[in-house]
């Protein structure tokens, strides 16, 4: 606890004294004091923080004016006898006001957390969110205040605020606007001018996009120019445009004119490329190339080609006019059933742009073959090139599809981090007209990885650049329809699919998943027709990749489940047996397959048919369930089903639909009380936890020795390997974490090998892990969105500035030892919010080959985590099962502290 927040917990005392103090000598009453407005700064003729409080006496209106100076001058402090008589009435709130509007967030924090909860109080604790770096957190907390008041001024203003954090400044103008609406002194008039002035920005910034497009094409033809000076603004766009003008040139003369240009952008990015193209073509036959030149305007137009297109690209290959052919290719969309040829035409140009606009077709290519690995190393060499020799317009293209691609390797959390570098260099180059795709995609990817508030504000504002675009309102109203479904908002969801329909056109896959959804909850007259409308054109050859139609597929066939039970399940039996002929990395396949498989058990579930449903359990599993004192659990919006074969060999099950919020991370209470005590006679219990409650604490309680049970890969059995123990420790964080030093690991037991200091980078312990039979690391743990969607272990920094150690390079890897792994690091049980199979570290150290992963979900206190770990991995070697020897020294630690962090502690095997 840092020195502030120890005086802001200990000031009531000093407080209270102040006011008896007062009483005793005399001094001005506290209503006195009150009146004179110091409190909350009243007398100041601006205001220091910019959001607003939502305590309402410290909401009164001043200019906000930005301190200029590297010491601003501290505010007044707070006067004590008005903080003693708010704590004295018990008034936390206030007094946490009191330090936000002085810009004492830790003093504020401190308070907050004792004013208990109201849309007020989460308001403030936004405000403080934001202060702290974190929108998207202050973005959720606003987001339920104004579910509940959508006129809460403050959090109105506040998500202004949010969604500047956010560079969202169409919604940071709309949420102006809303507060101007309500016409409070003062704030309306701050609210309506900030809103207008981004208003004027966005306006402004999309009619000189539009501007400069319009100009592009008489450029090109030759009927028009464009001023040297745009290449400052524009200059990826403006080599776009040089290039086709090259090509649709008629004469010599004409390229002359266009080396000003040329030689402008070769200045701006360096290289000779643009006039190496210029000279190129001066230096061609113009009889000939003029009339092709003349053919390439209707390529440049989208027009239809006078001979049609095979012929006119044949014509270009017998002139060998390589420059003209390399543009036909990328804008009739013909590269990659040509990629050969125009790898060997890139190849001659030496032009870093068509290197790069090369990758991409490569990686394109790769991705229609299902080489999704080979797709990202394209993408990733080519970023390299980027950094070297950045090329915003190109680059930015580049970034986002990498970014889908890790959204299809359902790796959103590095796809989330690419769609936001691509943002930003599409903001480098003022590019306005294409951002609002690249928002959809990031508002996808955070959709993806469980950020509702955040989905919803990429999405929307998307939307709020283009309200007329119809591919744009669908895309967004069918993902807020998700987003909406997933938090069990059925009637917000079915809103949202509703709007969909004033577009003409099909229902994307999303849509098709809350179509299925909405099947049970909240259905339509015309969604049967609507269904098979769309499933029949999906269905053409051609139209989706086997993966992905998969997946609707399953969704068409939850669909028909809800109204023919015997043809969904066989719709859904066709799914996975297709599913299964796919290969293992196709993503998609694996989601139709676990998709599948959870309606089919749910159906059984509600049925009463318990036996069918376990057994469907260990049928996904690839193999039988234990016989005795298993418990199987698996949840689907607002319904659960639990089974439990007790220590007899007795089953009992429970199905319920009645869940209305969705789950939180632990899982305490979900296992009914009457299942628990059927397996109380058990030694122990394995637990068949689909996702997402696989990795959740509190299935069963702490008294119950139980462990997660996971399917391990199929290997070839390996011989036994000595016993090897390897102990990372004493890691040199990076100090951008500011995480604290653990505590010293002290000498290692005879045969072990100690990691720790520069050694325990990610690379080295990696490859000490290969051969270990037992697996301890003592680091830290971070949840990190941007690094990785599970829990990451923090390593010393390798000399490139690699520290993470993630579960995808783990799961990567092979244990031959099939070592026992304890990662007595916080949170490294944390599992990512997927649906359709567990994504974790200790869940990637049993895919790697561990035989047992011991892990927490929660911070683990430095000073007893050696000893709690040390005792339970005694009784292992002794031999007493992981779940016994957990349980056991987890009810010896909790007789001392009931609600201490052991009851966290997960055993997977």
């Amino acid at each position: 606890m840092n020195r502030w927040m120890r005086w802001s917990l200990g000031v009531g005392g000093l407080l209270a004294g102040m006011v008896a103090l007062a009483l005793v000598l005399g001094l001005p009453s506290p209503r006195g004091e009150a009146r004179t407005g110091a409190l909350w700064l009243a007398g100041s003729p601006t205001r220091r923080i910019e959001a607003r409080v939502s305590y309402a006496a410290a909401d009164g209106y001043r200019p906000y004016e930005t301190l200029r100076s590297e010491r601003p001058a501290p505010p007044p402090p707070a006067p004590l006898q008005e903080l003693a008589r708010l704590e004295e009435a018990g008034d936390a709130h206030g007094i946490a006001a009191a330090y936000l509007l002085r810009g004492a967030s830790e003093r504020a924090a401190a308070w907050l957390e004792r004013a208990g909860a109201s849309p007020d109080v989460d308001s403030d604790r936004a405000v403080l969110a934001l202060g702290r770096g974190q929108p998207t957190e202050a973005l959720a907390l606003l987001e339920r205040v104004l579910r509940q008041h959508p006129r809460h001024a403050r959090a109105l203003w506040n998500r202004a605020l949010v969604m500047r954090a956010l560079d969202l400044p169409a919604l940071e103008a709309e949420s102006f606007e809303a507060v101007a609406a309500l016409g409070e002194p003062g704030w309306a008039d701050e609210a309506r001018a900030r809103a207008q002035a981004l208003r004027t920005q966005l306006r402004t910034a999309q009619e000189r996009w539009q501007r400069l497009r319009d100009e592009c094409d008489p450029f090109v033809v030759g009927t028009g120019s464009l001023p040297l000076e745009y290449v400052r603004q524009w200059p990826g766009f403006l080599r776009l445009c040089l290039y086709d003008a090259i090509r649709a040139a008629p004469t010599a003369e004409r390229l002359e004119a266009l080396w000003p240009m040329a030689e402008t952008l070769d200045t701006h990015f360096g290289g000779t490329g643009m006039r190496d193209a210029l000279r190129w073509a001066e230096a061609r036959d113009f009889r000939q190339r003029a009339p092709l030149a003349a053919l390439y305007v209707h390529v440049f137009r989208k027009q239809p080609i006078p001979g049609g297109l095979p012929a006119y690209l044949a014509r270009l290959r017998r002139a060998g006019e390589q420059d003209i052919l390399m543009g036909t290719l990328v804008l009739t969309r013909a590269v990659l059933e040509n990629l050969e040829e125009y790898r060997e035409l890139v190849a001659r140009t030496k032009d870093p742009w068509f290197l790069l606009l090369e990758d991409d077709e490569r990686a394109r290519s790769a991705i229609d073959k299902g080489a999704l690995q080979e797709a990202e190393r394209v993408l990733l060499a080519a970023l390299e090139r980027c950094a070297a020799q950045p090329m915003y317009y190109r680059c930015a293209l580049l970034e986002k599809q990498l970014a889908h691609l890790y959204r299809e390797m359902h790796r959103p959390a590095e796809g989330f981090h690419h769609a936001l570098e691509a943002r930003r260099q599409l903001q480098a180059e003022n590019a306005a007209g294409p951002e609002p795709w690249f928002l959809l995609e990031l508002g996808q990817l955070a959709r993806f990885r469980d950020q509702p508030s955040l989905a919803r504000a990429y999405l929307n504002e998307a939307l709020a650049r283009v309200p007329e675009d119809c591919q744009v309102q669908q895309f967004v109203h069918a993902n807020n329809a998700a987003i909406f479904h997933g938090e069990l908002a059925f009637s917000e969801a079915r809103r949202e699919l509703d709007l969909v329909r004033k577009c003409p056109g099909l229902l994307a896959s999303v849509g098709i998943q809350v179509l299925a959804d909405l099947a049970r909850q909240r259905p339509a007259p015309g969604d049967a027709a609507w269904l098979a409308e769309t499933m029949e054109a999906l269905r053409r050859p051609g139209a989706m990749e086997p993966g992905a139609l998969l997946v609707v597929s399953q969704h068409e066939a939850r669909f028909t489940l809800e109204r023919d039970r015997a043809a969904g399940e066989a719709l859904l039996r066709r799914v996975i047996s297709e599913a299964a002929r796919l290969p293992k990395w196709n993503a998609d396949a694996r989601k139709a397959k676990a998709y599948a498989y959870t309606a089919l058990l749910l159906a059984a579930g509600r049925a009463g048919e318990h036996e069918a449903a376990l057994a469907l359990f260990g049928e996904e599993l690839g193999g039988a369930l234990p016989s005795r004192c298993v418990l199987g659990v698996t949840v689907d919006d607002e319904r659960t089903l639990v089974l439990a074969r007790g220590p007899e060999g007795g089953l009992l099950g429970r199905y319920d639909a009645s869940r209305t919020s969705p789950l939180g991370r632990e899982a305490q209470g979900l296992v009914p009380e009457d299942v628990v005590a059927a397996l109380r006679g058990c030694e122990r219990v394995a637990v068949v936890a689909r996702p997402p409650l696989h990795g959740r604490a509190g299935l069963l309680p702490p008294d119950v020795a139980w462990s997660f049970f996971t399917p391990k890969p199929e290997r070839s059995r390996a011989p036994a390997l000595p016993t090897r123990h390897l102990v990372i420790a004493d890691v040199q964080a990076p100090p951008q974490f500011q995480l604290p030093q653990l505590g010293t690991w002290g000498k290692a037991p005879a045969g072990s090998l100690l990691l720790s200091g520069a050694q325990a980078t990610p690379g080295r312990v990696l490859e000490e892990m290969a051969r270990a039979t037992e697996i301890e690391a003592h680091v830290h743990g971070v949840i990190n969105l941007a690094v990785s969607d599970a829990s990451f272990l923090v390593l010393s920094p390798e000399p490139g500035g690699r520290y993470a150690l993630t579960a995808n390079e783990v799961g990567e890897r092979r244990l031959e030892g099939a070592p026992l792994v304890i990662l007595a690091a916080c949170r490294a049980a944390h599992t990512a919010p997927t649906l359709h199979e567990p994504f974790s570290l200790p869940g990637a150290f049993i895919q790697a080959g561990a035989r047992t992963v011991l892990a927490a979900t929660v911070d683990i206190p430095d000073t007893e985590a050696g000893a709690f770990f040390d005792a339970v991995r005694e009784r292992i070697r002794s031999g007493q099962p992981a779940a016994n020897a957990l349980r056991d020294v987890r009810v010896r630690w909790l007789q001392d502290n009931p609600s201490s962090w052991v009851r966290s502690v997960l055993v997977f095997d």
